[in-house]
This record gives structure tokens, C-alpha cells and sequence, in this order.
């Protein structure tokens, strides 16, 4: 992503969204607490991978979880659902000037490439 991160595109933009996540609160109510830390963070397979989405699907917090990998710029890991790949190419969107709520809502729509809806932004 370069120099930029996704916090500096976002810096000096008033955003409920980004005060709700430094609340940090929601990660309490993560379905991905009751799980193997394990399988966030080991290798990309597409079985482990699977098993993240399958957990990350029902997540009443998922896009509070991407946004918070978003905005951090978190390099490791599945974050609401998406790999490092798939973070990656949200974090070019932001740096283009797209917001950090449309670029989420994008990413878990229904009709995205991505994974299906999940939990509500605070």
C-alpha cells in the first residue's frame, strides 16, 4: 500500500464509525472469541480460510472488524471475513479517497466477490 496507511487517509475526517471502534467494545460480542485463536492467524489454506468464514459469516461485529483492520492497517490474519490479499485491495480503495463505510458495506454485500453481509456498523 506504500507510505500511506489507511488511518493517514482517514485522518482529520470526523467519523462516528472511527470513535465507535476506538471504543473497542464490540470486539467483546465477536463470535471469533469462542473460537481456536489459530485460525485467524496461521497459514492462508483454503481449508483454514474456510473455517474463518464459516465462523466469521454469522458475526454480529464483522464490520466493525474490518474497519478496525482497515483503519489499524492490520497485515496478518482474517479480519471480517478477509484475508491479507482481499485487505489489501480495500486499503487501495480508501488511499483513492472512497470512504471507510462504503468501502466496507462493498466488501460484505451480497453481491460482492467478498463474503456475504454480516453485523452492523456501531
Amino acid at each position: 500500500m506504500g507510505t500511506q496507511t489507511a488511518l493517514g487517509v482517514l485522518h482529520g475526517r470526523p467519523d462516528p464509525m472511527l470513535r465507535a471502534l476506538a471504543r473497542g467494545g464490540w470486539m467483546e460480542r465477536g463470535t471469533c472469541r469462542q473460537a481456536d485463536p489459530e485460525v485467524w492467524f496461521a497459514d492462508t489454506s483454503r481449508r483454514i480460510k474456510a473455517r474463518a468464514a464459516s465462523i466469521c459469516a454469522s458475526c454480529p461485529v464483522r464490520r466493525q472488524c474490518l474497519a478496525w483492520a482497515l483503519v489499524f492497517d492490520e497485515e496478518y490474519g482474517i479480519w471480517g471475513g478477509l484475508d491479507a490479499t482481499e485487505l489489501r485491495w480495500l486499503k487501495r480503495r480508501l488511499t483513492r479517497g472512497e470512504s471507510l463505510r462504503s468501502v466496507i458495506f462493498d466488501a460484505q454485500s451480497p453481491t460482492s466477490t467478498s463474503m456475504s453481509a454480516g453485523g452492523e456498523v456501531a
